[in-house]
């Protein structure tokens, strides 16, 4: 029996997760098949309720649903209780478990393309968001000393800096306007991260100076389609070194496909699978 994997969120036709899995099952010849779930805000309870009764093996969660999707699950496993939202669902024999895999996928794709060690490192964090959540705590994990949450809502950006307190009370984390992320001291800051939805397929751009920073300041972006945003095309006129997308989408579906199958599946083909839809979409 062919098993069913997915994606869920709204909208999804940015979304590049269908080839890129699709890629690692046909190369590994199992007998899964990976769907597109655009589901509205007002069905997200019923489908969760479909999905448990249909016996889905296991989905993605994408934007808006990282945080809105824990209620209806089961159980979450400890390290995405703790960062507050779930982009990978398990079926484990008739109960969905949530798991976080989005912030151990950015981490190591930075780290890759970048050569980023965070230790010791201040962070400038656009969003408050589901993956904002997940990209902050792997970054405390990994040593970094302080980050910076900037937000159009400013409660949101201080709701998840005194959430970062209570796990990692040695940083000296905090939250701000995004109208005052200007006014920083440019100088201090090693890593600029988008965690917003600003600048997918090419729409709109982050406000914000990029003149006055280190020269091995790193710009970095969680949006991949389009791979080079407006965002990341000024930061690379602007001389500083860039983080596309592309690589946190690679590894955190890596991540989520080897809880799903108890397979790892080949990176390097579902990178190529992802490139290639890039090309296509243009």
């Amino acid at each position: 029996m062919t098993l069913v994997l997915g994606i869920v969120g709204h909208p999804l036709d940015h979304s590049l997760s269908v080839p890129m899995h699709m890629s690692a099952i046909f190369t590994l010849g199992i007998d899964y098949v990976y769907m597109s779930f655009d589901i509205l805000p007002e069905n997200l309870s019923h489908a969760v309720t479909q999905f448990r009764k249909e016996h889905i093996k296991g989905f993605n969660v994408t934007i808006p649903y990282k945080e809105d999707i824990m209620p209806y699950l089961d159980s979450i496993d400890e390290y995405a209780g703790k960062i507050g939202a779930v982009n990978t669902v398990n079926n484990e024999n008739g109960r969905l478990k949530g798991y976080n895999t989005d912030g151990i996928g950015y981490v190591k794709s930075l780290g890759e393309q970048t050569g980023f060690d965070p230790r010791g490192k201040q962070v400038l964090m656009i969003g408050a968001g589901g993956a904002a959540k997940a990209v902050a705590f792997s970054l405390l994990e990994a040593g970094a000393d302080k980050i910076i949450i900037a937000n159009r809502t400013p409660e949101r950006a201080e709701a998840l800096h005194r959430h970062l307190c209570v796990y990692f009370p040695a940083t000296s984390s905090q939250s701000i306007r995004l109208q005052d992320m200007n006014a920083l001291d440019h100088k201090k800051i090693n890593l600029v991260i988008n965690t917003t939805s600003i600048g997918m397929k090419g729409a709109g751009d982050i406000d914000m100076d990029l003149t006055g920073f280190r020269s091995d300041t790193v710009v970095s972006d969680i949006v991949y389609n389009p791979l080079e945003t407006p965002f990341l095309k000024r930061a690379k006129h602007a001389g500083l070194k860039t983080h596309d997308g592309a690589g946190m989408l690679v590894y955190q579906g890596a991540e989520s496909f080897k809880l799903w199958t108890g397979v790892q599946p080949p990176v390097d083909i579902m990178r190529q699978a992802v490139l290639r839809a890039l090309q296509e979409h243009h």
